[in-house]
């Protein structure tokens, strides 16, 4: 099972979206990290074959896409930044409703509605019109639809928007425990979201591929940069001004600042880095989550 992007780039008018984009998925959990406008949602889309692409190729088990699209979109499960779904249908109609577009046999098409709907803690609401489902609810039936006919690609745009965190952590299991027989590529800026279940991490900065590997090839870019240092609440108003901070906490009453400390000038702990340090180290503190 493999999906590979060769040289893959997006041109509207004089400016790229992507550019000379290169990578390949196997089975497991891809990170697709970077800040809004990156162009995460354009290669998504690229990859749904929603959007033409203007350079480069994709292949599929070693064939072009297009020259295999059917049997492509077949192992596609998609989940959009934004729920798209039949309002006044209930959410048993509307995935009913997709499993017959898939052409899944009645039997087995009620058995994953049960299945899935009981995971996402949607059971209950399966009779209730989506119109009235909150936002956080969307996102989890959305999810189902994606993964209604068992997928062996599955690409999620922002699958956990809206979500309050203990739904992130039960979105979280569900892909950990459906990822060893798929390969499934998550796009997000909330690096959180995906630091302890992503196998590799794919960064994307102004439509360019900067940075993949796997969280302990990423984080020893940093190896003896990140600092902890003890500071006061007032020291800190002027301490961030000229470091990095990645994070910030309280060990009782002690304000204690995570630090990237790149030219090693300051007095601190030495600690391990982590996707969160690096994510802020390549594109700078006003993407960092304080």
């Amino acid at each position: 099972m493999k999906l590979e992007v060769r040289n893959c780039g997006k041109q509207y008018g004089e400016q790229w979206a992507l550019q000379d984009v290169n990578f390949t998925l196997t089975h497991g959990i891809y990170a697709l990290l970077g800040p809004n406008g990156s162009g995460k949602s354009t290669l998504m889309n690229i990859l749904c074959t929603l959007l033409e692409k203007t350079t480069g190729t994709l292949l599929w088990e070693d064939k072009e896409i297009s020259t295999c699209e059917n049997a492509y979109l077949q192992q596609l499960g998609y989940m959009p930044q934004t729920p798209c779904m039949y309002e006044d249908f209930t959410l048993f109609n509307f995935l009913s409703y997709i499993g017959v577009m898939r052409g899944m046999p009645k039997s087995l098409l009620h058995q994953r509605i049960e299945e899935l709907t009981n995971k996402v803690e949607l059971a209950d609401a399966l009779d209730k019109k989506i119109r009235a489902y909150s936002g956080g609810m969307k996102q989890r039936a959305m999810l189902c639809a994606a993964l209604l006919h068992d997928p062996k690609i599955l690409i999620l745009d922002e699958p956990t928007a809206g979500l309050d965190p203990l739904k992130r952590i039960l979105v979280q299991k569900l892909l950990m425990e459906v990822s060893e027989d798929k390969m499934i590529l998550i796009a997000t800026h909330v690096v959180s979201d995906v630091e302890f279940i992503a196998d590799q991490f794919l960064i994307l900065k102004k439509g360019v591929l900067i940075e993949q590997g796997s969280r302990l090839a990423l984080v020893k870019l940093l190896d003896g940069k990140v600092k902890e240092v003890k500071t006061t609440m007032e020291e800190y108003q002027s301490f961030k001004q000229q470091y990095a901070i990645s994070s910030i906490r309280y060990e009782h009453e002690q304000l204690i600042a995570r630090v990237l400390d790149l030219d090693d000038t300051l007095e601190g702990e030495i600690v391990t880095a982590n996707i969160n340090d690096v994510y802020l180290h390549l594109f700078g503190e006003k993407y960092a989550v304080l």
